[in-house]
C-alpha cells in the first residue's frame, strides 16, 4: 500500500509526537508499505531524504513559533506539497497527525478522492487553565478548526478509551462512528533492559523541563523521599525554558550530588542506557491527552512507572497494577509512592515484570501498525 504520512513535527525536532510519527512511519515502511512523509522545512536539513525507508519530503517553509499566522502559512505550503505528491504518486491513504496537517490534506481528499485518517496529540483544553499557552479566544478558534477537520476526515484514531471519551466530549458525538481505537505502540525490541543491581534507587524523568510535565512536583517529592533514602538519585533527561529555575531550586537545597540534569538526548542508544540505569520512571504530568512515549518506553524496559491520573490515555495504560497513578500536583502522594518503591524491592520487581508483560501483550509497535494497516484496508479504494 502507498501511504502518505503528514506531520508538522519531525526529526531533528525531538518530542513525543515526533517519536510517534517516526515509529509509525518507519514500521509501516519496514513491513512493506511504500511510505512518504510530508513535513515542514528545517534550516540546514535537506528538502528530500530517505530515513529508515521513509521518503521524507519537506516544504520550504519553516517557523519557530506556533502563532496562527505561522500556522496559516504552513498549512498553505503543506497543502501545495501534499497536492503535488498526491498527483504524482497517487497514495492509497493519507494519515495526518494534528489538525494543521489535516487542514492541509483535506483539499487533496476531495480533489483526488483519497481517504484521510487523523491522529491527534492532545489539546490545551485538557490542561489546567494556568498552564495554557494560548488565550481562551485563540483556543476557541482552534477548536472550530479541529472540529471541522475531524468531521471531514474518514477515520479518527484514538489511542485508548479515555482518549475516545474526551474527543467525543470536545469535538462532538458526530465523530463517534469514525473513531477507531489503536493503542500507542512502543518498539519493544529496542526498549528492552536487563534487571539492574540496586545498590541505590535511581529515579528517571524524560520530557520537557516544564510545569506541563510536573517537574516542580517531582523535585519536591524526590526531596522528601531523599530525606529517608539519602542514597537515592534523580536523573532528568530533557530541556526547557525553566531548566535554570529547576537547577537553582536543587542548588538551594544542596541536592546537586543527588539530582542530575542530563539535557536533551537524541540518540536512542544513550536514551536506552538511561532507562537501564533506572529503577523508577516518573512522569507527573499536569496535562491530559494521549499516553506519553516516556511511559511506554519505561514500561517496555520493565521499570516501575508512576504517572498522573488525568483525562486520556495514561490511566488506561497504567491501571490494574501495570503502574502507579498519582493525583495531579500531589507531591506528598508522589513522595509516598517513591518511598514505598525504594523500600520494597519485591514490589519494584513485580511492577517491572507486569509492565514488560503488558507491553508484549498489548502495546508493541507491530500490534499498533498492524491495526493501522487494517484501518487503511477498511477505507482504501
Amino acid at each position: 500500500m502507498k501511504v502518505l504520512v503528514v506531520s508538522s513535527s519531525f526529526y531533528p525536532k525531538i518530542d513525543g509526537s515526533t517519536r510517534c510519527v517516526y515509529d509509525h512511519a518507519r514500521r509501516l515502511a519496514s513491513s512493506g508499505d511504500d511510505v512518504y512523509l510530508a513535513t515542514r522545512g528545517m534550516p540546514g536539513i535537506p528538502r528530500s531524504e530517505t530515513i529508515e525507508g521513509i521518503k521524507v519530503r519537506r516544504s520550504s517553509y519553516s517557523f519557530r513559533e506556533t502563532s496562527l499566522p505561522n500556522k496559516a502559512a504552513l498549512i498553505v505550503e503543506q497543502m501545495i506539497n501534499i497536492f503535488r505528491l498526491q498527483r504524482k504518486f497517487r497514495f492509497s491513504v493519507i494519515h495526518v497527525h494534528g489538525y494543521v496537517s489535516g487542514l492541509a490534506a483535506l483539499p487533496s481528499k476531495y480533489l483526488f478522492r483519497v481517504p484521510v485518517v487523523i491522529t491527534t496529540h492532545g489539546t490545551e483544553f485538557l490542561w489546567p487553565r494556568d498552564l495554557w499557552w494560548r488565550t481562551p479566544n485563540q483556543l476557541k478558534l482552534e477548536l472550530i478548526f479541529e472540529r471541522f477537520v475531524l468531521k471531514n476526515c474518514d477515520i479518527v484514531i484514538a489511542q485508548s478509551e479515555g482518549v475516545e471519551r474526551y474527543m467525543i466530549e470536545l469535538y462532538g458525538s458526530g465523530i463517534k462512528g469514525k473513531i477507531r481505537i489503536v493503542p500507542t505502540g512502543v518498539d519493544q525490541t529496542k526498549f528492552v533492559a536487563v534487571a539492574r543491581t540496586r545498590l541505590s534507587k535511581q529515579v528517571l524523568f524524560v520530557g520537557a523541563l516544564s510545569e506541563i510535565k510536573g517537574v516542580s512536583c517531582l523535585l519536591s517529592a524526590f526531596a522528601l523521599a531523599h530525606d529517608k533514602y539519602p542514597s537515592s538519585r534523580l536523573r532528568l533527561v530533557g530541556s526547557g525554558p525553566m531548566a535554570k529555575k529547576y537547577k537553582d531550586w536543587v542548588r538551594e537545597r544542596h541536592l546537586e550530588s543527588s539530582v542530575d540534569f542530563v539535557g536533551p538526548v537524541r540518540d536512542d542508544t544513550k536514551l536506552l542506557s538511561m532507562y537501564e540505569g533506572s529503577d523508577i520512571v516518573v512522569l507527573p504530568s499536569n496535562v491530559g491527552g494521549p499516553v506519553s512515549c516516556t511511559i511506554m518506553e519505561g514500561l517496555s524496559c520493565g521499570r516501575a512507572v508512576i504517572s498522573t491520573d488525568v483525562p486520556g490515555g495514561i490511566p488506561d495504560i497504567l491501571g490494574g497494577g501495570v503502574g502507579l497513578l498519582m493525583r495531579r500536583g500531589d507531591e506528598a502522594q508522589l513522595a509516598s509512592m517513591l518511598e514505598e518503591l525504594m523500600a520494597d524491592d519485591s514490589f519494584l520487581t513485580e511492577l517491572g515484570e507486569n509492565a514488560r508483560r503488558t507491553v508484549e501483550e498489548k502495546y508493541t509497535l507491530d500490534l499498533m501498525v498492524g491495526q493501522l494497516q487494517a484501518v487503511y484496508g477498511e477505507i482504501a479504494g
